[in-house]
């Protein structure tokens, strides 16, 4: 019997879907941006975990992607939660199809 290969498109990879989301947040990120249609967060005090961490100079001077600073803390966690294992996945992917050939 011929030995037959089952490749999984390229749209079902686990990979291609978390740079997905990714980017089509970022696309929604850039929209709310420039509209200005942006939701309507509770502020953050100073006092609390959150103020501290969107006042600290990581997301006023490194991560200032965006005018909202929630935006920017969005944006680092979606990079590391969906980014990160994305990019990791795509070059295993790449490496495992190089192997393969």
């Amino acid at each position: 019997m011929a030995n037959k290969k089952s490749s999984v498109s390229f749209l079902k990879k686990a990979w291609v879907s978390s740079v997905g989301v990714f980017v089509l947040s970022q696309i929604v990120f850039i929209i709310f941006e420039k509209t200005g249609w942006t939701p309507n967060y509770k502020e953050f005090d100073s006092g609390t975990l959150f103020g501290k961490i969107l006042e600290s100079p990581i997301f006023t001077d490194w991560f200032a992607f965006y005018e909202k600073p929630h935006m920017n803390l969005l944006t680092v966690f979606f990079a590391i939660f969906f980014l990160i294992p994305g990019i990791i996945g795509a070059i295993k992917s790449a490496f495992v199809a190089e192997k393969a050939s």
